[in-house]
């Protein structure tokens, strides 16, 4: 993400859904909705279908986007379009999906519900593809020890002490890499991750 700003990848689509912040947003979004997709058995040419009409979607409504400042605001929101996406696929059959398949209906209903095991899934699948395309982003900032030392305490949990011996650093300087590199993806990553 060459050009860092204080503006969030989000806002920046929102104000310009064409050029770098588009493709950042898809490198991001396009993956995660065609693997949630594909975790859900959806056929691959459905998947593509749905990925589709959802990215498609999205470009035509993030300038109307509103984050109301409650946590997952974006989530929710990107869950809803794929949501409703898979039932507007299942209304267009017109019949239930075959048993080869799962039932459209019946996930487009769930992913609805933002209590149901398959939202909150969607939820921590956002969430851990957001933060490997930040890690990525940033990984070219810190060493390799940094790094390590931030994923193995912070991404892991492991005990920081272990992680400091495994690495042959001090006890404060693993925690120093560790919240070297969280500052770093909380400053990139604002609003990514609400």
């Amino acid at each position: 993400m060459g050009n860092l700003t204080r503006l969030t990848l989000l806002e920046r689509v929102r104000d310009s859904n064409a050029g770098d912040s588009w493709k950042e947003f898809v490198d991001v979004y396009d993956a995660l909705v065609m693997s949630w997709l594909r975790a859900q058995n959806v056929h691959s040419h459905d998947a593509e279908d749905i990925r589709q009409e959802v990215l498609a979607t999205v470009y035509q409504e993030i300038a109307s986007f509103q984050h109301n400042g409650r946590p997952g605001a974006f989530r929710h929101w990107l869950r809803t379009i794929t949501s409703n996406r898979l039932h507007r696929l299942w209304q267009k059959r017109g019949t239930p999906a075959s048993s080869a398949g799962p039932d459209l209906a019946q996930l487009a209903e769930q992913l609805a519900n933002p209590t149901s095991p398959l939202a909150l899934a969607w939820d921590q699948e956002h969430n851990r593809y957001v933060v490997d395309f930040l890690l990525d982003q940033i990984s070219g900032r810190f060493s390799r020890q940094t790094m390590a030392a931030f994923e193995r305490i912070a991404l892991k949990e492991e005990p920081a002490q272990q992680v400091a011996d495994d690495l042959e650093m001090t006890l404060g300087a693993a925690r120093v890499a560790q919240h070297r590199v969280l500052k770093a993806l909380r400053e990139l990553g604002r609003g990514w991750i609400d």
